[in-house]
């Protein structure tokens, strides 16, 4: 018996908190690391991050979960990528690895609704102090 509530408490403690479906977490999350969260460096404005995260949310599925759940189990009924959880585990180890198809989505409509470049801001790096911002 007590082998047995250990091992119920000790999957309890390593369960993957994981968001398995997006909602407000994942939004505030992806949003957060598209625009630089507190690195002091603002890598694109909130108006691109959030044209980025509706593209990908209406592309790919969250988790195999959502795949199989949305749209009644029509919307990725014939998907073949990869989960965003997944391609998200591999951005950990590999930043570089976004993929192609999701690249150009962001291009083609965020550039189509007007959002055509980022900011990149580096905290203090003009002589003065202040913040450096180029455009790009």
């Amino acid at each position: 018996m007590a082998v047995a509530a250990l091992a119920v408490l000790a999957s309890a403690c390593h369960q993957d908190n994981t968001p398995q479906f997006y909602n407000s977490v994942t939004k505030d999350n992806f949003t957060q690391g598209c625009i630089g969260g507190s690195t002091g460096t603002t890598l694109a404005s909130p108006d691109l991050c959030s044209c980025m995260y509706t593209v990908t949310t209406g592309m790919i599925p969250a988790s195999s979960q959502d795949e199989k759940s949305r749209g009644g189990g029509k919307t990725f009924a014939t998907y073949t990528g990869q989960t965003f959880i997944q391609i998200n585990n591999e951005l950990k180890t590999n930043p570089n690895k976004v993929p192609t198809n999701l690249q150009e989505a962001w291009l083609k409509t965020c550039n189509d609704q007007g959002y055509s470049g980022s900011t990149t801001t580096t905290a203090k790096a003009s002589s003065s102090g202040g913040p450096t911002t180029t455009k790009g």
